[in-house]
């Protein structure tokens, strides 16, 4: 997942393009290829794909040219370099880095389609970048941000939080390597088309204005209602399913999940995150309180100052609760006794605020948290949904 809205620049951030990640399971790159061309971008001939990696991943790389090539299409092969963007961002004067790319710009709208591939090897390479100078890059994409929500190319990335699993990330997040590595291909190799119908029983239930109650153990209490006129979009692995709404078709595998925009409005309450990965670090215990839709207040027992140092220095609407997501992949499960959670998995309820274009929401920010929620109860008009962790039989059968 991740933050989802699309940006090169924001996308480096977020997820580091190192991968070690195929050490121990080397997967079918060719069946993996032909998934993400074929099925969920549907490449048709004649158009420009851009493929995005690196060095490391050059197999996988190789595999998605000659399979969008074989279906038509123009592949262009695009390598990311996190350790140089970093190199180039602490090196830049700030009055360089707030200059927008227009060529960014140009690419978005003039490309067909997009495939990313990642992971994170270094989960801090980020972390000890000045908050001055992530912000100039947050201001120089305000002009790509508002392009992206007229734009129509389509989009699959090849893993949601923390990209395709590595030794790295397992340890950062606290989990089995091994375990997590098998939890991700099995749930890429899911039945999309029970994906799909799983998604299609849930929308149902996601009308203009539905009332939503989120609760849990640790605390969390949080009312709202989801936004009106704004349809809920799928993703069930194929770009198709979002192609007649707004702005990018886009699609994350593993796949799995329906999201809403909520009435900005709406949110009251308080939101509990026990672990929320943010650039490498762990914040620890984040309690939340929103009234009237907005984030009025925040504690954490750990790195909280990092928080306040982001926000300081973001402009928009970033403290409003913007989206939900809930995932709905039988073959992507919460590892016991760890903090890794992903959009897709079953029974997880994500929450999002500030910037999320990408969904189609009208919440303008330059910035934006998300945060991915494991065993709490969720409910659409006193409809039980989601029960201590565990989507209702009636939605993921």
């Amino acid at each position: 997942m991740k933050v989802k809205f699309f940006t090169s620049l924001l996308c480096v951030l977020a997820i580091t393009f190192i991968s070690s990640a195929f050490a121990e399971t080397k997967p079918n790159y060719d069946s993996i290829a032909d998934k993400m061309v074929n099925h969920s971008l549907r490449v048709q001939p004649g158009e420009n794909i851009i493929i995005s990696g690196t060095p490391a991943e050059l197999e996988l790389l190789a595999a998605l040219s000659v399979a969008t090539s074989k279906a038509g299409g123009k592949p262009i092969i695009q390598l990311n370099m996190p350790q140089a963007n970093k190199r180039s961002i602490m090196e830049t004067p700030l009055k360089y880095l707030e200059m927008p790319s227009t060529y960014d710009i140009a690419q978005m709208q003039h490309v067909d389609g997009f495939i990313n591939v990642g992971s994170i090897q270094d989960p801090s390479l980020f972390s000890d970048v000045p908050e001055e100078k992530l912000a100039a890059i947050r201001q120089s994409s305000k002009p790509f941000n508002e392009a992206f929500k007229s734009a129509n190319f389509r989009s699959v990335s090849l893993g949601q939080t923390g990209g395709i699993p590595t030794k790295e990330y397992a340890q950062f997040r606290n989990a089995n390597y091994s375990a997590m590595l098998s939890n991700f291909w099995n749930a890429v190799d899911t039945d999309y088309e029970d994906l799909d119908s799983s998604a299609r029983k849930l929308i149902k239930l996601m009308k203009s204005n539905t009332k939503v109650k989120l609760t849990s153990k640790n605390g969390t209490d949080l009312k709202f209602e989801l936004a009106n006129n704004v349809d809920p979009r799928i993703n069930a692995g194929a770009t198709d399913a979002t192609s007649a709404l707004s702005g990018p078709a886009q699609v994350w595998l593993p796949a799995g999940e329906v999201y809403a925009c909520t009435n900005p409005t709406s949110a009251t309450g308080t939101l509990v995150v026990p672990s929320m990965p943010f650039r490498g670090v762990t914040i620890e215990n984040l309690k939340m309180k929103f009234e009237k839709g907005r984030l009025v207040s925040f504690s954490a027992n750990k790195n909280e100052k990092l928080l306040k140092d982001y926000f300081a220095l973001s402009n928009g609407d970033y403290g409003v609760l913007a989206l939900i997501d809930i995932g709905l992949n039988p073959n992507s499960q919460p590892m016991k006794k760890s903090y890794y959670y992903s959009w897709e998995m079953a029974g997880v309820v994500s929450l999002s605020m500030g910037n999320n274009n990408w969904a189609g929401c009208a919440v303008e920010s330059d910035a934006g948290l998300s945060f991915n929620l494991s065993g709490t109860t969720l409910t659409f008009d006193n409809e039980i949904v989601v029960n201590k962790g565990r989507l209702n039989n009636a939605v993921g059968d």
